[in-house]
Order: structure tokens, then C-alpha cells, then sequence
């Protein structure tokens, strides 16, 4: 009866959620600068040194942990807020069995920090643990 009804509220919904990504500053992982970049560096416990080399990536809307990702954490979309100068981002991966990373970062020209926590609970005992990871941009993805 309504033919065009669908089209206009999926139109109404698209100009709403740009609008609220633009008025939170925001940016659509889509048309991000993160986008496509890579950065490889060094992990670790928090309070403690480093212990592995690891690599992190942003493409296609999507975020990955090389190394977590050879763990079983799939890769995950992520949301990036620009600050100044600097991209803030975070992502949540996750394990069919080992629970779930929790990822926050700034990107700050060539460079990337970040912590992340793991948590997984289990019958037995849970898993709380905090990470770091400091890396530089490699070119081309």
C-alpha cells in the first residue's frame, strides 16, 4: 500500500546515524584514516617487559591482532574518535574459547599504544589479565 515508506525510512536512518557520528566527532571505520594502516611492534604483561613481537591492522572496517588472531580472537570492528592530532580506537575480539580482548589505542602520527585486557571466565578460575602494545606504521596493507 505504502511503496516507498521502506526506502524513506532506511534513508531517515542513514542521515541520523551520520549525523550522530559527526555531532559525537566519531568517525565511520569506512572513511576512517586508520583504515588500511598497519603497525608492528611489541607486547606485553602490563608492569612487566615485553615478550613478543605482534602486529596490528585496520582494514575494511575491520580490526586484527596478528598474534591474538593466531590464538583463536577473530577479527572485529572497531570505532576510532579523532583528538586533536591523535585517533583513539577500540575493538573487542573474541574467542570461541578463550574469552574476549578488550582493546583501547591512540594513534598518533606513525606511532600506536595501546592496552588490552583479557578476560575469560571459566568454571575453575577466570582469566583478568592486562597487556600493552607499542608499534610503528608499516607501509602498504
Amino acid at each position: 500500500m505504502f511503496p516507498l515508506i521502506r526506502p524513506i525510512f532506511v534513508c531517515a536512518f542513514m542521515v541520523l546515524f551520520n549525523a550522530a557520528c559527526f555531532a559525537a566527532n566519531v568517525l565511520i571505520p569506512e572513511n576512517n584514516p586508520l583504515d588500511g594502516s598497519q603497525f608492528h611492534g611489541l607486547t606485553g604483561e602490563l608492569g612487566k617487559g615485553d615478550h613478543h613481537k605482534d602486529t596490528i591492522t585496520f582494514k575494511n572496517g575491520q580490526f586484527r591482532s596478528l598474534d591474538c588472531e593466531d590464538l583463536g580472537f577473530e577479527p572485529a570492528p572497531y570505532s576510532v574518535k579523532k583528538i586533536g592530532d591523535s585517533h583513539h580506537f577500540t575493538s573487542t575480539l573474541l574467542s570461541t574459547d578463550r574469552g574476549k580482548l578488550e582493546w583501547e589505542g591512540t594513534i598518533l602520527g606513525d606511532n600506536a599504544e595501546a592496552k588490552f585486557r583479557w578476560l575469560h571466565k571459566r568454571w575453575y578460575w577466570n582469566i583478568d589479565r592486562q597487556y600493552w602494545f607499542r608499534g610503528k606504521r608499516e607501509s602498504g596493507l
